[in-house]
């Protein structure tokens, strides 16, 4: 039986190993990314800035609620409803931080000439914001 256990858990490993590749195929996210953290001390100020940079660089692809329906969203291919509880777990802020650096062109563009990181974390800090646990 313990062999059976063994070979179901790293059958499920791969299956989850796979799942997280494709999640994050086609960005640009380093070794060690995901468990990244934010240098910014949280807080209502932190959050209320990147709702700043929000509304400047993310809210004409993924609206005003950030749900994905901003008027320059591809109707074919619309941009990510960041608040989706799903993609909490899935979307660290460290995965956050790299995906709004670094983009996934030609679909999202890359911020990282145009935002100081700093900025970058205090728009992850408001989309954090936005998403609450299962």
């Amino acid at each position: 039986m313990g062999k059976v256990t063994a070979l179901l858990a790293c059958a499920f490993a791969i299956v989850l190993s796979v799942a997280a590749f494709a999640q994050y195929a086609g960005w640009d996210i380093p070794a060690g990314g995901k468990e990244q953290k934010s240098p910014l001390k949280p807080s209502a100020d932190v959050v209320k800035k990147g709702k700043g940079v929000f509304t400047s660089k993310c809210q004409k692809c993924h609206g005003p609620a950030a749900k994905g329906d901003g008027p320059d969203s591809d109707p074919k291919s619309p941009a990510a409803d960041l608040t989706d509880e799903f993609r909490y777990e899935l979307n660290p802020e460290g995965i956050l931080y790299y995906k709004v650096l670094n983009g996934h062109p030609p679909q999202m563009p890359a911020f990282k000439s145009q935002l100081s990181p700093d900025e970058v974390w205090q728009a992850v800090a408001y989309v954090m914001s936005l998403r609450k646990p299962k």
